[in-house]
Formats: structure tokens, sequence, C-alpha cells
């Protein structure tokens, strides 16, 4: 719990550091925290925690909206008009808030970045600080298309900084992790144990540089080929992720769901909102392979008023009941119907529609019963990593590469080691252990007691090998599966690549609070307060993106 205490220390500190005030140096108190006397390396592990977003955002731009739009969650009683495309500012401008508002992430890691840019004592520091920031600029520009980038996070310089072009921003983002990865070699940074992800260990945050440079690069595919084989190319020669162990994660060893400490993904399917289920279009998705991670991503657990599942609150030893991991057999899991229904047996919207089982009065009532919610061993567990940059997807991005040319080697073997690993990250789970006995057990996928991931994997290739003819779609589903728990990456190499296919919410045209035509948004809102307190930037930016709706493309996304 040391470290969440930094976290909280730093956001108050952090705080404190953006008072305007008109009378310089002779104003500071040197018995309270300032500018003087704070400490930058908590203010870094704040940027780290906040960058990665908390329930407040995960739960609305991420499970509410990101999730149901690419169908791997569903609700069908609080949060269907939101698969229906129903727009709400406050949801909509979740993540925005994270980002610019009291949390802070782009102000803190700005902070740290400016103050270590010209101390030669802190140059690993600083690129680190460069990458941190690019990782959270890059999210916040694919949610939402032009934003803040070259004036942001520094308030006391201006309050109302610019809407930088998307395609400038990613410019600048793929050239400076060219410069930060150059110069992060080996050994250990000053921040140490500061470092939330990788402990100071400066060759893993090149590894990581490297591996987010890929990304980035790959998300030019449409818009920008040319770019997209330069910066693919030097990604993979510099050199990205090798093994899991690489993988940047934020772990929460003693994450409460009581308070920010918690996995933000599994705080919301633990404790904070019990009614979202796996989507039917997921849970199909994964039996039609016959996918063994189906038992390590979903459980069919027990239910406290028929609809939500009790809450993920370990008892007093540290130790959940048996009962309370729930059935993670191959054959319970099921997934909710998708397509904006509601459990309302008199709405137009009526689940009923298309799963007669609702219209069974006892079946409705207690439905939780019968439909699988994320894992509590894995994706459901407070004590979770959240996973911000993984082997896995930079794998299936090489093997996309590959497959386009931006690279050597062999797509086949990319992809086969992105799967590979993609099974093999589920031990990264502090809980995984009781996942994959249940498993091993499982009379339908399961290979016996003692049998490991990696034997899990290599069944599946066997039964799904590698197919040129299909592998844009092969590689972007598993990219898909891998990445699920973080649902804005989800949204957004499902808006890049095309796959899965996924049909439109059925129910959307009939609503008529619908923001779209029917179709999928392809990008979030920006707040409504923007275009009254930051009104000259935020007008040139929607004229520039041609509208601010959730039909808008964002540059990177070209039709």
């Amino acid at each position: 719990m040391k470290k969440i205490k930094y976290i909280l220390l730093a956001s108050v500190v952090a705080l404190g550091m953006t008072s305007c005030n008109d009378f310089g140096d002779i104003n500071i108190d040197p018995e309270n925290l300032n500018e003087t006397n704070v400490p930058y390396a908590m203010v870094f592990s704040n940027a780290q925690h906040q960058a990665l977003g908390s329930d407040w955002d995960m739960w609305r731009t991420g499970c509410i909206y990101s999730a149901e739009w690419t169908q791997q969650l569903s609700s069908i009683d609080w949060w269907h008009y939101y698969a229906r495309y129903e727009w709400s500012d406050g949801y909509s401008g979740s993540f925005w808030d994270t980002f610019n508002g009291d949390r802070g992430a782009v102000r803190d890691v700005t902070t740290c970045y400016d103050l270590w840019k010209e101390d030669p004592e802190r140059q690993a520091d600083y690129n680190m600080a460069r990458v941190m920031r690019i990782y959270m600029m890059a999210k916040m520009s694919d949610l939402y298309g032009d934003i803040p980038y070259s004036e942001a996070g520094r308030p006391k310089l201006t309050n109302y900084p610019k809407y930088d072009k998307q395609e400038d921003i990613y410019t600048s983002m793929l050239a400076e992790l060219q410069e930060a990865q150059a110069n992060l070699a080996s050994g250990q940074s000053a921040l140490g144990a500061h470092d939330l992800y990788y402990q100071g260990d400066v060759a893993k945050w090149k590894k990581f540089a490297n591996s987010l440079m890929l990304r980035l690069a790959m998300r030019l595919v449409k818009v920008n080929p040319t770019l997209a084989k330069q910066y693919a190319a030097q990604a993979v020669a510099n050199g990205v992720m090798t093994s899991n162990a690489d993988n940047c994660k934020l772990d929460h060893v003693g994450g409460k769901t009581t308070n920010d400490s918690s996995e933000p993904f599994a705080k919301i399917n633990a404790h904070e909102d019990r009614e979202f289920y796996l989507a039917k279009t997921f849970v199909d998705m994964l039996k039609s392979t016959k996918d063994a991670r189906l038992c390590l991503i979903g459980t069919v657990a027990p239910t406290q008023d028929g609809k939500q599942y009790t809450d993920v609150q370990k008892n007093s030893d540290g130790l959940w009941t048996t009962a309370d991991y729930g059935n993670m057999s191959y054959a319970a899991q099921d997934g909710m119907p998708v397509g904006g229904y509601s459990n309302t047996g008199s709405s137009q919207y009526f689940v009923g529609k298309v799963d007669n089982r609702f219209n069974n009065a006892d079946f409705l009532a207690k439905y939780g019963a019968y439909f699988s919610s994320p894992n509590r061993c894995t994706y459901a567990d407070p004590e979770a990593p959240t996973f911000v940059v993984t082997y896995a997807q930079t794998c299936f991005l090489m093997a996309e590469a590959a497959q386009r040319g931006y690279i050597s080697g062999d797509a086949a073997t990319y992809y086969n080691n992105g799967v590979k690993a993609a099974f093999e990250q589920y031990a990264q789970f502090p809980d995984y252990a009781a996942a994959l006995s249940a498993l091993n057990a499982d009379a339908t996928v399961g290979l016996g007691s003692g049998a490991t991931l990696a034997q899990y994997a290599d069944a599946y290739l066997k039964a799904n090998p590698f197919n040129a003819a299909k592998a844009l779609e092969q590689i972007n589903t598993q990219y898909y599966i891998n990445t699920f728990g973080d649902p804005h990456e989800v949204f957004a190499n499902w808006r890049r690549s095309g796959f899965p296919a996924l049909q439109p919410a059925a129910m959307a045209k009939l609503d008529g609070q619908c923001a779209t035509d029917g179709s999928i948004p392809r990008r979030f809102r920006y707040p409504t307060r923007e275009s009254q307190v930051n009104k000259e930037h935020y007008d040139a930016a929607v004229a520039n993106m041609g509208g601010d709706t959730f039909s808008t493309r964002v540059w990177w996304d070209k039709q």
C-alpha cells in the first residue's frame, strides 16, 4: 500500500502546483509543499497511475461506451441506452476530465518532462517522461481526434491551450519516440521504485518506447502507409518487447475496490457496477474456435438480486469462497445479446424479441444466474494488473507489418508467437492458478491436471493455424481478444483495422436519441464546456475535423 499512499499524496501536491498567482518566488512558503520542495518522483508516479484512468472514466468511456460499442460487454438494465449510441456529455467527456482535470495525468507528467529536460542527472527520467506523455496523448487523440498537445499540461502558461491537428500530433509523437528510445540504453534510473511500471529499469523502457512506436505507426496504415512503414520498421530495428517479461503494466498489489488502489476495469466489474456481462458477439467468437481462454475470461457468477452478481470482496483472511468464483466451465459460458436491448418487457427494445428465454418471468427475474461476467480470477480481480502495452500485442502488430511488407520476417511466426504470448500472459494475473485449475478439469476443453498455458496455446494453434488468405482478420481478431480489459485500445484498433467485423446495434435506429445514423460511433465528442471556455480553439478543431459528433472520424480513421 506504500505506493498507493505516494500516489494519493502526489495528487494533492500536483494540484497545489497549478494554483495561479502573480507573486513569484517571494511568495513561496518553505514550510509547505510547493515548487521548491515537491517530491517530483511522486508526481511522476501519480501520472503513471492516472494515465491508465480510474473507475470514473473507465466506467463511462470504457465499459458503458467502448466495450459496448465493440461488443465485448453488454448491459440490458442500466446501460442499454448507450449501446444504442445515445450521447451523454458527462460520459463522453469523462476521459477528457482525467486527461485535463483534477486527476491531472498530463499536467503531472508534463511538469516532470519540463523540469528534467535540462537536468544532466535526470536524462533517463526525462526520456521516460517523454514516453509516458506520448502514451497519454496518443490515447487521448485516438479517442477524440484533434486535442491540445504542444501547449497541454502547462496551466501556468496557458489555461486555454490550442488544439493541435492529429496528423501533426502523430508526426511529432513518432519522431519524439525515436529520440527518446535512442537515449534509453541500460541501467537504473533515479526514479527507482517510484517508476510503477518497471521500477527504473531503463532497458525495459526502451522496449516499451519502441513497442509503443510500432503501435502508433500501425495506426496510420489507412492514411499514410509510407510513414507507417518507416516507423514500424524503425521500431522493430530499435528493439521491441521480446517476451511477457517486458510487458508494460501497473500492478495493484493489495488493491481495494473502496478506493483508487484497485485495477479500474476490475473495480467496475467486481464492485461498482455489476450489470455488465460478456457480450454474445464475444462469447460466440471464442466458442467458434473452441478457445480455451473463454474459461479464463468469463464466469457465471452467483447473484445477489437475480441480476447483479455478488461483490468480489475478499474476506478478512484475504480469500474468497469457492462460490464467489462462480462457474468457469466452458459449456456454462453464455453471452448476453447485443444490440441495445432492454430487460423491460413493455419496451420496444425488449430483449425477449431476440432471446425467447427472457419471455419466461422466472428467467427474466434471475437472468444474472445464466450469463457470463468477467472472471474473478483475472479481469474482475481488484489486484489484477493494468496492461499498458504487451508483448502479445506487439507480436500481432509485427505479424500485420510483415504481412503488409513493412518489416522482414514471417507473418505466421510473429502470429504464432503472439498467440502463445496471449495465452501465457494470464500467468501475470495473481490469482490465475485457480482459473487454470478449473480449466484443466473442464469436460469440454480441459487438457487434464497439470496442463500449462503453453500447452493450451499449442493446442489452439494446431486447431486454428495461421491462414495467410485471412491474415489481417485473423491477426486483428487475436488483438481484439488479447486486449480485453482495455476497452479504449480495443475501440482504437477495431477502427484502425476493421476487424472483427461488427454489426451495428439492431435497436439504434429505433432510438430517437441515437447520436449517429445507426452506425457504430467512430470517436468521442468533446465535453460541451470546451465550446464555451476554450471556444476559439474548439471551433478551429471542429472545423478541421469536419464536425464534433460520434460519427466524425479522427484523422487516421480514413474511410
